[in-house]
């Protein structure tokens, strides 16, 4: 009897909105624009992360972690970074690799040929720098002072010649001698009178270029590489007891650079990795798709109070209906299950085809947009565009999203029908059938 009765009521529940048709799609359209605001705009949000996130991974390995001078409890200066501070974070458990560090900031510009070079340049230890997995492609690593190795991306992006872009083959560049501008400074720790010092003089040191790396990371392949020595010499800096600029830690796996990272504050360094600047990013679009998800809620409410509106008027309709209904026997319960069926297949229904118009129009954006970073690539200076297709996803829809956009829409289309349903059960019958 109860499955026959629960049979009566889906029948029932289905006949009422084919009579409503009109009704009923207008007040889908609104559960439809409600739930495709929702998914669409957490889908910008959610887009964006996965974007910054990839860029981010290609920034750097997931097991290195960039040091840098600290401050310490107590102390007015930033503890320094030497050999001592090498020997100290090797002594950490799950480091692998430490390798310094050292900026040449003394040189102001790099020839070749006719063309002026744009690319960082870090005096590294080789031994440490080979142990940290980069591999060279074309020739070798540098072995004496007056040779550099480059990054993979260097010979095809970083010469120029009256502003545009001159690209080699690496195996073009391997050999090259690159010609570099630096300012001579005197040695550190060298005492010099007012007599003894004399203008900064610009000088040039011809390099040759005895390596290509492979393709590592963003950083390591817009960059190039020299001895530490070389880069210490070039800064005037002496190399008995070296402070560096920073340090590369190396960490067994990438599960061991949390730890590592709060061992070296402790330490009173400080580190940078790409886990933290991806925590940071997370946090941030955690709260911009809280914001924009909070945006599309609002036409949800709209849709909500467009359901309640429909229910509370088909109770007016039929309020004779429910009258006949209480007297051949059907209880509160089984009435309140007819609006509320009614209500949640409106919710379903709204959800579903707005979760279809959110991935069709998220589909369209998508290729919107890659076709725009394409046309406007083509349109830079010939060879200045990057090889290979840019895969952008301006929207992303994941699995958990689209499944609580249908469920949402239904628990929406559940309560709205919430007030309505108990309305029409608490009608008295005989009121009811009286009622013309």
């Amino acid at each position: 009897m109860d499955d026959l009765r629960a049979k009566d009521q889906i029948v029932l529940t289905i006949s009422n909105l084919k009579r409503m048709r009109l009704r009923l799609a207008l007040t889908v359209t609104g559960v439809v624009i409600g739930t495709s605001s929702i998914v669409l705009m957490m889908a910008v949000g959610i887009g964006l992360q996965r974007n910054v996130t990839e860029e981010l991974g290609a920034m750097g390995a997931a097991t290195h972690i960039n040091v840098f001078a600290g401050f310490m409890p107590g102390m007015a200066d930033p503890k320094s970074i030497d050999s001592r501070s090498v020997a100290e974070i090797e002594a950490i458990e799950n480091v692998d690799v430490v390798m310094p560090q050292v900026a040449p900031v003394t040189v102001t510009g790099i020839e070749y040929k006719r063309s002026t070079a744009f690319f960082s340049m870090q005096g590294v230890e080789i031994d440490a720098f080979e142990q940290l997995g980069f591999a060279v492609e074309h020739g070798r690593l540098p072995r004496s002072e007056g040779e550099v190795v480059v990054g993979a991306m260097v010979p095809r992006d970083a010469f120029f010649v009256d502003g545009e872009i001159q690209r080699y083959e690496p195996a073009d560049l391997l050999g090259a001698r690159l010609d570099l501008t630096y300012t001579d400074f005197p040695v550190e720790g060298i005492e010099m009178d007012a007599e003894t010092i004399q203008e900064p003089q610009e000088h040039t040191r011809r390099m040759t270029v005895v390596g290509v790396l492979a393709s590592a990371d963003m950083q390591t392949d817009r960059s190039a590489f020299i001895t530490l020595d070389a880069a210490l010499e070039l800064n005037g800096t002496a190399t008995r007891r070296p402070v560096y600029d920073s340090l590369i830690v190396q960490a067994d796996s990438p599960v061991d650079v949390a730890d590592i990272e709060a061992e070296l504050r402790e330490m009173g360094y400080e580190p940078f990795s790409a886990r933290t600047m991806q925590q940071g990013i997370n946090s941030m679009f955690l709260i911009i798709q809280g914001v924009l998800g909070a945006l599309g809620a609002i036409a949800m409410i709209v849709a909500a109070l467009g359901i309640t509106n429909t229910m509370t008027m088909s109770i007016y309709e039929r309020t004779k209906e429910i009258g006949i209904m209480k007297a051949v026997g059907a209880s509160n319960r089984q009435i309140k299950r007819v609006f509320l069926g009614e209500a949640s297949i409106i919710g379903v229904l709204g959800g579903v085809i707005g979760l279809a118009f959110s991935v069709s129009t998220a589909a369209l954006g998508n290729l919107f947009v890659q076709d725009y970073i394409a046309m406007q690539m083509a349109m830079q200076p010939a060879g200045a565009a990057a090889d290979g297709e840019t895969q952008m996803a301006f929207f992303h829809i994941p699995l958990w999203l689209a499944v609580f956009a249908v469920v949402f829409s239904a628990s929406v289309g559940l309560l709205a029908g919430m007030f309505p349903a108990v309305r029409a059960a608490n009608l008295d019958p005989l009121n009811a059938l009286r009622h013309e």
